[in-house]
């Protein structure tokens, strides 16, 4: 076996291992046979909960992957990167990245590696887009947003709410452009409303979800509430297309 195959022998130990000092250190050994070892890395930024030190991993593993495999790579195998097993740690690696500069307040940056990933994976198979559309609504990039829309056209709660709230953003007068939205996103999952609004509270981030469920209406709060939060008035006009008050 080579240095790199005795690497990821010893991450898929650690993959498998219950400890967390375990997992580390399986991970640093692995680093010792092989520097360019992302899946390393990548391990090593879910172990700590610094800041700091997530940093340093997310980055050093996304580094070292470019390192390892050259532009050349990522020109010739973009629109249909997570097909090659290879590459899924680091698109794993650059959207923890991006999560973590979301959190820290680096909005653009995130907003930017979201959108290369989706470029190098058009298909999406992490579920990128879900995450990307609610920031560019936090960041009133309506226009980015729409398209984004129309690229993933699809009938899901978790979109149609999104446009819904495009909509409120961008023509909030315009009551049957509103309405019609609104029973679009209600048919996809009626008990989003009643979370939005306030008449239901989250008990539990549910593991899973059921489209159309209360669970994915948990799922979709949790997930999708900020971009409400910071829309000016659109718990308002969700109440008036409701009829709730």
């Amino acid at each position: 076996m080579t240095s790199e195959e005795k690497a990821l022998a010893l991450m898929e130990k650690a993959y498998d291992s219950p400890s967390s000092a375990q997992r580390k250190k399986l991970a640093q050994e692995a680093l010792e046979l092989d520097p360019d070892c992302a899946d390393a890395y990548y391990q090593l930024a879910q172990e700590y909960q610094s800041v700091k030190k997530k940093t340093e991993f997310y980055t050093k593993g996304i580094e070292a992957f470019r390192r390892k495999y050259g532009p050349e790579f990522f020109v010739e195998n973009k629109g249909s990167f997570w097909g090659l097993w290879e590459t899924r740690v680091y698109m794993r690696l650059s959207a923890g990245y991006a999560d973590l500069l979301w959190e820290t307040q680096k909005e653009e940056d995130a907003i930017r590696i979201y959108e290369e990933l989706l470029e190098l994976n058009p298909n999406d198979n992490q579920g990128l887009r879900y995450g990307l559309l609610d920031w560019l609504l936090c960041r009133g990039q309506t226009e980015k947003a729409q398209a984004l829309l129309d690229t993933y056209s699809e009938a899901t709660a978790f979109m149609l709410y999104s446009k819904l709230l495009l909509y409120i953003k961008t023509d909030p007068t315009n009551m049957p452009k509103l309405k019609h939205a609104f029973d679009r996103a209600k048919l996809a999952n009626p008990f989003i409303v009643d979370y939005l609004l306030g008449r239901k509270k989250v008990q539990a981030v549910p593991d899973y979800y059921t489209p159309g469920e209360e669970s994915e209406a948990a799922a979709y709060f949790v997930d999708s509430i900020e971009p409400w939060i910071r829309a000016p008035g659109a718990f308002d006009v969700l109440r008036k297309i409701s009829g709730q008050k």
